[in-house]
């Protein structure tokens, strides 16, 4: 984790927002889990708590 991130398992439910959660990771890697959710979960079905909605 870099300076100014946060560790998932300490964000609150005001920190759910997409925001919150696309600054948690670095772009890279946010961009990788979003490929990534797009072939195992395109219609988002798992979208509860910390939720990185699928590339388009």
């Amino acid at each position: 984790m870099g300076a100014g991130g946060k560790h998932l398992n300490f964000i609150g439910q005001e920190d759910l927002a997409d925001e919150a959660v696309r600054a948690a990771y670095p772009a890279a890697t946010y961009d990788r889990l979003a490929r990534a959710k797009a072939r195992y979960d395109p219609a988002n079905l798992f979208r509860l708590n910390h939720n990185i909605k699928p590339a388009v």
